[in-house]
């Protein structure tokens, strides 16, 4: 009879856990159905359906744009300022006096030459005159001659010394900044102005790597300004050099731009896409629809799962080339697939999706 206080006690212990697993099951079945009263989670995003289109890779390097015609005009004599003809940034026509130098010494010579050369003229009149009548020799007019000829070259020599501090425009253009003022003594050799030719042409040069020597001209560019980078300007190759350099082993180029559109100051450092490759059927989606984790680059596809519902599904893509709003996709998707752009960043594998109502808003290719 010793067993049952046992027994009891074993009893007692079963109805207690049963007890308490009745009250705990229904706890749980409780918070179950409170939430299955709560809808899915699910994040709302704009998409797009992927299309095809032709694309070229392109090559990103930094150009600088010179005027077509540039001159640096120097004076080969020295001398004193007696006149300035231009003022600093102003418009000169081809032609007009930019500047001229004291040349009273010289002129003075020159007034006494051509009196000696005045002279000359009458001693070879009057010693061939005493040929013909054999009252003078040959050999006297032939030196007569000889003095004439030298005062002549004597006379050139000096109005081409005269002509050269008289400093004209070979081109219609643009000045440069300028201290010069009258009365100031210039030495030889010294910078009087930068002159730019008419700007509604402009070259852009700049340097590709010698892989890309395969460029030939008449190639189209894109140029855009560092602070514009959105703004694209066409421009076509005109020059190849034809050596590559033995320092940098670069391959320098030289485009014309149409810059009566562009805008664009002789020395401004500019952005040249350069075409790379031939073209290709490629994908470009918004840079909001890719994303990158330690795995690598993917996107989210939104398709209708087995339940109906459209739910979120991670692909891996390849991606190309990319700028500031749009990345070319090389390969993992298909045409007509449906990816989200806007909010991806919201989404995880066979998430709940709702499409944005206005799709107008979603970010454009």
């Amino acid at each position: 009879m010793q067993f049952r206080p046992w027994i009891a006690a074993i009893i007692f212990c079963v109805v207690t856990f049963l007890l308490l697993a009745y009250v705990k099951f229904t706890q749980v079945s409780a918070a179950i159905a409170f939430g299955e009263s709560f809808p899915e989670p699910s994040e709302t995003v704009f998409s797009l359906t992927v299309t095809t289109s032709d694309w070229q890779d392109t090559l990103e390097v930094m150009g600088e744009v010179k005027a077509t015609r540039t001159l640096d005009i120097r004076n080969e004599l020295e001398g004193i300022i007696t006149y300035v003809g231009f003022s600093s940034g102003g418009q000169i026509q081809k032609g007009e006096v930019l500047l001229t130098l004291d040349s009273i010494n010289e002129q003075a010579q020159l007034d006494a030459i051509e009196a000696e050369i005045a002279l000359a003229k009458l001693d070879v009149s009057r010693l061939t005159q005493l040929v013909e009548t054999r009252a003078s020799s040959r050999s006297q007019v032939d030196q007569a001659m000889a003095q004439l000829a030298i005062k002549q070259a004597n006379a050139r020599a000096l109005r081409a010394t005269i002509a050269k501090k008289t400093l004209v425009s070979p081109f219609t253009g643009i000045t440069g900044l300028h201290e010069l003022e009258v009365g100031g003594f210039l030495t030889a050799n010294s910078l009087i102005t930068r002159l730019i030719g008419k700007l509604d042409q402009a070259w852009v040069d700049f340097s590709v790597p010698q892989s890309e020597y395969q460029l030939s001209p008449l190639t189209e560019l894109e140029i855009a300004t560092i602070n514009q980078t959105d703004v694209k300007h066409k421009a076509n190759i005109v020059a190849i050099d034809p050596v590559i350099s033995s320092t940098s082993r670069n391959l320098r180029i030289r485009a014309e731009l149409d810059n009566q559109t562009a805008q664009l100051k002789p020395g401004t450092s500019v952005k040249v896409m350069v075409p790379v490759g031939k073209p290709i059927s490629a994908i470009r989606l918004p840079n909001t629809a890719v994303r990158y984790d330690s795995f690598g680059t993917y996107v989210y596809v939104l398709a209708t799962a087995a339940d109906g519902k459209l739910r979120a599904k991670r692909q891996a893509v390849v991606v190309g080339s990319h700028d500031q709003k749009q990345i070319v996709v090389l390969s993992g998707l298909n045409a007509n697939d449906q990816v989200a752009t806007v909010g991806s960043f919201k989404l995880r594998e066979g998430m709940l999706v709702n499409l944005a109502s206005d799709v107008a808003n979603a970010e454009p290719l």
